[in-house]
């Protein structure tokens, strides 16, 4: 066997030669389902207008130190559409990727979770430096309200700015002015699940109590319990004071089965500091003091969180959000528009905002105030209603 020689050596974007438009597409934070959808949206809409559409290959990672060894996996890979075309660069030592097939792969392959060195201003100061040394001219960032925020904070080190925009994709839904692609596709799984729980209950005459993803805004828990039709739901911003937790565990020994679904940042600090392995097994712990405890004639069971639905593939109604949002983002840079975040909210209700008109919402709006409980909870109410609620 003969050894090979004809390794092909891949070279940065920079090394290529220069384009009029080249795009770096940054993708970070928590996986959700939609994220490969968009780099296949914002690839097919940046090729068709004219782009040369990039990838970093570890989120805003590739753009610092930390970045991984170039020889074992390129920081940067340039996106396309078909195979034809990537055999081509491949040739060059250019490292390409056909996306025409991947609309509805799960997860992402260009993503870092949440790069916490990237808080470091000498990071943010290298990552622009990358950028200009690879000849990039626009910035396309994917994520949720953390890689927003580190978005705005690598903005800040370049002396020009360039065109920059922000697509929301997020499980949770966190960000006040747009539905986050992944939402609904998130919803629709956590439901069935937590319906399937409530089924469940009602056949062996239990109670479950599910943790669910959430761990500020808890509106992945809250429109999943409301849609499995949950006895209660417990949002991550809930304090309940010991009346309430009695009047809870006093509600829930009077019925036959119920499902409660609690959100995974329920009480996170005094869980950390009780050593309470989850939410739901912390919510039965303080149940359990008040009274309800698990027994065999009253089994009170805890489910523990699972991160499966963030792998999940995206449902068809995302896979729609993401290629408006890809033509809404691009009509945007066309405009001369930057720091651009293009929501669709509804059919009827879609547009382009900037990052100042975009920020962090956590919550539950008032109208879902009688959702939250079906057991008949005054004391609850009251408790939510005056201290957890805003207007909007």
């Amino acid at each position: 066997m003969t050894d090979r020689t004809d390794r092909i050596e891949f070279g940065p974007p920079g090394s290529v030669g220069s384009a009029d438009r080249r795009l770096l597409l940054v993708f970070d934070g928590g996986d959700a389902p939609g994220y490969s959808s968009v780099a296949v949206a914002l690839t097919e809409e940046g090729t068709r207008r004219g782009y040369e559409v990039w990838a970093a290959a570890e989120g805003f990672r590739s753009l610092t130190r930390d970045a991984s060894d170039a020889s074992r996996s390129p920081r940067f890979e340039r996106l396309i559409v078909g195979r034809q075309e990537r055999y081509a660069l491949l040739a060059k030592g250019i490292p390409a990727r056909s996306m025409g097939r991947r609309l509805l792969d799960a997860g992402s392959d260009f993503r870092s979770e949440r790069y916490e060195a990237f808080r470091e201003r000498d990071r943010r100061r290298e990552a622009a430096a990358t950028f200009a040394s690879q000849k990039f001219t626009h910035l396309v960032c994917v994520g949720g309200n953390g890689t927003l925020e580190g978005t705005k904070a690598l903005l800040e080190e370049f002396a020009a700015r360039p065109p920059a925009a922000f697509v929301n994709v997020s499980i949770d839904n966190d960000l006040a002015g747009d539905r986050a692609i992944g939402f609904l596709s998130g919803v629709e799984a956590g439901a069935t699940v937590a319906h399937g729980l409530w089924e469940d209950a009602y056949t062996h005459k239990r109670i479950y109590i599910l943790e669910m993803m959430g761990n500020r805004s808890g509106r992945h828990a809250l429109h999943c319990g409301v849609a499995a039709r949950a006895h209660l739901i417990v949002l991550p911003f809930f304090r309940f004071t010991d009346e309430v937790v009695a009047e809870i565990a006093a509600a829930l020994s009077c019925v036959d089965h119920a499902l409660v679904v609690v959100a995974e940042g329920y009480e996170r600090d005094r869980r950390r500091a009780d050593g309470a392995p989850s939410a739901s097994q912390f919510f039965k712990q303080q149940l359990e003091a008040a009274g309800l405890r698990d027994g065999d004639r009253k089994r009170i069971i805890a489910e523990p969180y699972s991160r499966f639905l963030r792998g999940l593939r995206p449902s068809f109604v995302d896979v729609s959000a993401a290629y408006l949002k890809a033509s809404l983002l691009f009509g945007a840079f066309e405009e001369g528009r930057t720091e651009a975040i293009p929501y669709v909210l509804a059919s009827n209700d879609v547009g382009v905002r900037t990052f100042a008109e975009v920020a962090r919402e956590d919550g539950v709006e008032p109208a879902f105030l009688p959702l939250l409980e079906h057991l008949g909870l005054p004391k609850f109410q009251a408790l939510v209603r005056e201290r957890f609620t805003f207007g909007g």
